[in-house]
């Protein structure tokens, strides 16, 4: 399966993140690039700077428009998106990227054939791909020999039809969990270390309290993880490039002054 039959199977959506469009919908310019593309693997990290046609990294890059005056639409301001497993507050966000491409928007054509408009959606720069499963998850599985679920871990969300074939009993869980999921379908573990920082061992009233506390992070994370899909398949159509992350979660994002 190529690109143009990855674009032709694809169901469009905008991205959910209602504060990231506004957000890149701010530019002054009318559109956006991609600025930089840093993948780090050993720390599990995607960090994509966006910027538009009007971003400067500083004066010497040159803030002047036509006739030698400033031009007030230029700015120093870069949209960073990271892909990273966080924390918030007690409850773990994992966010791996399973797959990423880009290439140059002159070899996007199987996109641009395909694209989210023609499905009835407003233009924009931020798309994901809703499928169940993605064609890129069907890819994967179908022209890589050894790789017969995904993800590598847990409950599989889809199987390669060899896998299928070979082991039945496996019930892939597609996008979301099954109402009947179970914590441990997401393959993560669900084991708490207990350390007491008090100056005795602890009481059993206060022992059994920590239990308690542990069992309600255990659950708010759960019901956290089973709510969202459990993949993403997003893509950035910048005027630049066409950027696709296959991964876990929506990207953080801020704005960040630099170059």
């Amino acid at each position: 399966m190529a690109r143009h039959a990855r674009f032709a199977q694809a169901r469009f959506a905008l991205w959910p993140d209602e504060g990231l469009l506004e957000a890149v919908a701010s530019f002054p310019g009318d559109w956006i690039n991609i600025l930089r593309t840093d993948l780090h693997p050993s720390r599990g990290r995607l960090r994509v700077d966006l910027a538009d046609e009007f971003y400067r990294a500083s004066e010497d890059d040159g803030w002047q428009g036509p006739g030698g005056q400033p031009d007030p639409r230029h700015h120093d301001r870069l949209l960073r998106l990271t892909w990273e497993s966080r924390f918030e507050g007690q409850t773990h966000f994992p966010n791996q990227v399973f797959a990423l491409e880009s290439y140059d928007e002159y070899y996007g054509g199987p996109y641009g054939t395909f694209h989210p408009v023609r499905q009835g959606l407003p233009q924009s720069w931020l798309y994901e791909v809703v499928n169940d499963p993605s064609p890129w998850i069907t890819e994967m599985l179908e022209e890589n020999d050894n790789t017969d679920t995904f993800p590598p871990y847990g409950v599989p969300v889809a199987l390669s039809e060899r896998e299928r074939l070979r082991s039945p009993h496996l019930k892939p869980t597609g996008r979301f969990f099954p109402e009947d999921a179970r914590p441990e379908d997401t393959g993560w573990g669900s084991d708490f270390a207990f350390v007491w920082s008090g100056p005795q061992p602890p009481s059993p009233e206060e022992l059994a309290e920590a239990q308690a506390e542990i069992a309600r992070v255990q659950d708010s994370q759960w019901q956290a993880q089973r709510r969202r899909p459990r993949y993403r398949h997003l893509l950035i159509a910048s005027n630049s490039h066409i950027l696709e992350v296959l991964c876990e979660d929506l990207p953080t994002w801020e704005w960040v002054s630099g170059s």
